[in-house]
């Protein structure tokens, strides 16, 4: 026996480094005694007084006597010694076999070599045969199978047999994680040194069960690290039932890149447009930064589209998307008259810039426009057909910590897709002052009024114009754009007066700039041989600043109130009153002393006009204000003592959140001061359920044609105010409390797993129903349309209700609906039934769409992994649209 072999191993134990080296001199020792040596070659004396038990061999006590230390000798290292350092535990128990050069690991133990990892409950390290061995453990605790970690690659086996001299190893029924979610099976693999892996009967899936539920069957293959997986004759399996479906060679991915390829297309029929192929293409792995998708449709009756995708990525710096489609549209056949060829476009992109590149200042853009028609004819679902408003925007915001100014310059763009209504903007500016109190360090003590004045500044400057669509671009639109700046310095305070009553006045001036505005003069024109007197508008280049303000006094207090009752479990009611007075007041800026209206005989009824009306940030306000503000606040509360008696504390019921009444009386004006008398509260109601009303109230009342005259009701009709309009929701959900999840059942179901799948290893769950309902009522009555043959305003009514509920039969399955019911019109608006199952590896969904012009179902099982998506079975009714 060599004993160079042994001594070259080196062992190093995490957490008893010291113990170890001690074994390692004893081993030294006894490999002396067994040897049969006269002398040794040390460096120094050994005096040890240990016992240790080693396989066939037991030594009581080893002393100095035993060694005879005759010189000093240099050893050489074998040539065929371990030449690797491995780092090892253990959590049961560790045995050396002296005589046959070998070291047993039991328990869960972790060795570590220069590049590999294990972990196994059985090893068996051999130094004279360099080889590792581990296996599967069974006992009363389960199944422990070895786990194998290279090169960030795990291999989980029955049993290994590396070689540490040719860095082979030889595994039985192996498994193997590979990145993208895919796993490799062997029933018997060889480690080649080159970490290539040869596999004889293998299996490729994404399923990561040991036993997986589908899978394509490889009779051979090889394994090449980072590149693919070449195989010879494959053919695909489900449930263990093989498909005739096989090639007679393949390459299977095994990239921890993206890479290039093809996208297969998906076929249907659209009713109008015929036969497809849709979603083909072509997939571009440009570089790590940027890739790239360029994808097609094409139809029977001669419709094809385009469709671009792109995402890019600069770590710390930026990212985004880009979505560019194409679509020609033709419904019907060529040859006939009534063939219709429409052209569509959509762009949809996105740039975010990462916080990490500029702290102070953040870029970003968020684009989604196109043509009108473009979703009518492209949507996918209802949701996006009804989604009629598209805005972009391209924004950069500047805002310094610690600093009191920010700024952001915007370009904005919103499109309804219905209306083909457009409103551009290019640019806005805004530029802010947070707020700044100039009296703060003023006087000493307790703090004064006049500290607490506070004011800021906000600067906004817009450029925008309002058009349709298809004459966005063109030079009338551009001459009709729209521009201006619009300032605004808010000034406040705040104090208490009567140590109850508290007042905060403020003062509110807002500024405008226009580079132009508007003047109206009288002409005479000729119409039908009559000269007849007009009035005509000139526009007047020339900056003007109109502006206004106003003033702002509101007073506010709580009252407080107990009713205490002390019957049966209510102890006591209480009311929170919060009742406020305000006073606001600007002037009339349509007076001649102002310079910001105009006067025209020639309107009998509207003489003053705006010299900026119409303008971007609108023309200061016409008529002198000075209105008394009144608003009262209720809250209720209920008391009700706890049904245990030894707990002290009430439980708190809110009656009624919040009851508020208000109206204001204008004193600046000479008739009709009193604005009409509103009324809001909410509640809520069995817990998770909450109702909110409103309701509105007229006190003056009206002539022979429904307008309104300066009498009030209580003196027309000897009634404090009329009836306007009410309005009245309810909203909540109804779920199932949460519960600790049960042990997991395998006889689930009348025919238990072997009804769904031969292998009984699938987990099912007790049928515990998770369920949860979501309920929205509204009513709305009013009455504003006034009849002058009854001489009474016609009631109108609305009521609406919707539901919207979920529940999982199993954790796998689930199943949605939901519904939009008008009981005005007595017809259902909308509905949707969802049902999906999870197939652990596999999914299954149904979606239908009973009536309506969404009308459709879809029906889909396929494989949950994103790169095998394409292995799907899918059955649909188009939807009829109307493409003219």
């Amino acid at each position: 026996m060599n004993f160079n072999k042994i001594n070259i191993l080196i062992i190093k134990n995490r957490f008893f480094y010291t113990k170890y080296l001690l074994l390692s001199l004893i081993l030294f020792s006894v490999k002396i005694v067994l040897s049969q040596e006269d002398s040794i070659s040390v460096e120094k004396n050994i005096i040890l007084k240990d016992s240790i038990i080693l396989s066939g061999i037991q030594t009581n006590s080893i002393t100095a006597d035993s060694i005879s230390v005759d010189s000093v000798k240099t050893k050489t290292i074998s040539s065929d010694a371990i030449d690797q350092v491995i780092d090892y535990t253990s959590a049961d128990s560790i045995l050396f076999d002296l005589a046959a050069e070998k070291m047993y690991l039991y328990g869960i133990g972790d060795l570590s070599a220069t590049d590999m990892n294990l972990k196994s409950a059985y090893v068996e390290i051999s130094t004279d045969e360099s080889y590792l061995y581990a296996k599967m453990v069974e006992d009363s605790s389960g199944t422990t199978k070895p786990i194998l970690t290279q090169d960030k690659e795990s291999f989980t086996v029955k049993s290994i047999k590396y070689n540490f001299k040719s860095k082979r190893a030889l595994v039985i029924d192996t498994k193997m994680d590979q990145e993208q979610g895919f796993h490799l099976h062997a029933d018997r693999g060889k480690m080649q040194s080159n970490k290539e892996f040869h596999i004889k009967n293998g299996k490729f899936t994404t399923c990561d069960l040991d036993h997986p539920h589908y899978y394509i069957r490889l009779s051979k293959a090889k394994k090449i690290p980072d590149k693919h997986v070449i195989s010879g004759p494959m053919n695909f399996v489900i449930a263990d039932i093989p498909l005739p479906i096989g090639l007679p060679f393949g390459l299977l991915p095994n990239q921890k890149q993206n890479s290039s390829g093809l996208i297969i297309p998906e076929y249907g029929e659209d009713v109008a447009r015929g036969f497809y192929l849709r979603n083909g293409g072509y997939f571009m792995a440009i570089n790590e930064k940027v890739n790239a998708s360029l994808t097609g449709e094409v139809y029977s009756k001669g419709s094809w589209g385009l469709t671009l995708n792109s995402d890019f990525k600069v770590l710390y710096k930026f990212s985004g998307k880009l979505n560019f489609v194409y679509s020609k549209h033709r419904t019907g056949e060529k040859e006939l008259p009534n063939s219709v060829v429409r052209n569509t476009f959509w762009v949809k992109s996105s740039y975010r810039q990462d916080t990490k590149a500029n702290p102070n200042s953040t870029f970003s853009t968020n684009l989604d426009f196109g043509m009108s028609g473009h979703n009518d004819l492209n949507a996918k679902n209802i949701s996006e057909n009804a989604n009629t408003q598209k805005s972009s925007n391209i924004s950069y915001m500047w805002s310094k910590p610690g600093s009191v100014f920010n700024f952001s310059a915007k370009l904005g763009f919103s499109q309804n897709t219905k209306t083909q209504m457009t409103n551009l903007n290019l640019p806005t500016f805004s530029f802010n002052v947070k707020k700044q109190f100039p009296f703060k360090n003023l006087g000493t003590g307790s703090s004064k009024w006049y500290q607490k004045i506070g004011y800021s500044l906000n600067i906004n400057a817009k450029n925008t114009v309002n058009t349709v669509d298809t004459l966005l671009f063109t030079r009338q639109t551009l001459n009709r754009m729209q521009n201006g700046l619009q300032y605004s310095v808010p000034v406040s305070t705040s104090f208490s007066l009567f140590e109850f009553i508290n007042v905060a006045p403020s003062i509110s001036y807002t500024g405008r700039l226009y580079a132009k505005y508007l003047n109206e003069r009288n002409v005479f024109v000729v119409n039908n041989n009559e000269i007849i007197q007009e009035a005509t508008q000139d526009t007047i280049n020339k900056i003007s600043h109109p502006f206004n303000f106003s003033i702002s006094v509101p007073f506010s207090t709580k009252l407080y109130g107990t009713l205490n009752i002390n019957k049966g479990r209510v102890q006591a009611i209480r009311h929170v009153m919060s009742p406020a007075i305000s006073f606001n007041y600007n002037p009339d800026f349509s007076r001649e002393f102002w310079g910001f209206y105009g006067y025209n005989s020639l309107d009998s009824i509207s003489p003053y006009y705006s010299h900026t009306a119409g303008f971007i940030y609108g023309t200061p306000p016409t008529g002198r204000r000075g209105a008394i503000g009144l608003s009262i606040g209720n809250n209720f509360e209920m008391k009700l003592k706890n049904k245990n008696d030894t707990i002290e504390e009430a439980t708190k019921i809110k009656l009624l959140d919040n009851l508020s009444v208000n109206t204001s009386y204008n004193l600046a004006v000479d008739s009709l001061n009193m604005a009409p008398i509103r009324i809001a509260g909410n509640t809520k109601l069995f817990g998770n359920f909450s109702a909110r009303f409103a309701a509105s109230f007229e006190p003056y009342a009206v002539d022979s044609v429904g307008k309104k005259i300066n009498v009030f009701e209580l003196v027309e009709n000897k009634r404090i105010a009329r009836f306007q309009n009410a309005s009245f929701s309810v909203s909540g959900s109804l779920r199932t409390n949460k519960k600790k999840n049960k042990s997991a059942s395998k006889t689930s179901g009348f025919l238990g797993n072997s009804f769904y799948y031969l292998n009984p290893d699938i987990p099912y769950t007790d049928f515990n129903i998770p369920w949860n309902l979501s309920i929205n009522y509204d009513f709305v009555f009013n009455k504003t349309v006034f009849d002058a043959a009854t001489q009474s305003f016609i009631p109108k009514t609305t009521q609406t209700a919707s539901l919207n509920g979920s529940f999982s039969l199993t954790n796998n399955w689930k199943i949605t609906a939901s519904s939009r019911y008008d009981f005005s019109a007595k017809k259902f608006i909308s509905a949707n039934l969802s049902v999906y199952r999870d197939l652990h590896c596999w999914e299954m969904s149904f979606n239908v769409i009973p009536f309506g012009s969404w009308k459709s179902y879809t029906f889909r099982i396929n494989i949950k992994s994103s790169v095998l998506k394409d292995l799907k079975y899918e059955k649909r009714k188009e939807v009829i649209r109307n493409y003219n």
